[in-house]
């Protein structure tokens, strides 16, 4: 049996926006992300202290169990942590491996 869930879970976020039951920590995170997704020197840079903070802060446990601003969300499923570089870290150094 084969269930679509990817296109369930579309149609339920889709519903929840419409209705405007996102939260506001939500619609402003979704902004902040925006904001800098629009500025790629700015998200590089974001990107390569915010991910090194939180491998840190995840402790080694290669996972976080809480966090302030999910909190419903890691109530009921742990987020995993980042591995310590970013994929464009991990991207300029393969092919700089490869010349």
């Amino acid at each position: 049996m084969s269930i679509p869930l990817p296109s369930m879970l579309r149609a339920w976020r889709e519903r929840d926006f419409a209705e405007g039951k996102r939260s506001r920590a939500e619609r402003l995170a979704l902004k902040a992300w925006a904001f800098a997704a629009k500025r790629p020197g700015l998200y590089h840079a974001l990107a390569a202290v915010g991910v090194p903070l939180l491998t840190r802060l995840a402790g080694g446990r290669g996972r976080f169990t809480r966090l302030a601003f999910a909190k419903p969300w890691t109530r009921v499923r742990d987020l995993p942590a980042p591995e310590g570089r970013t994929f464009q870290q991990l991207y300029a150094k393969m092919q700089k491996d490869r010349k």
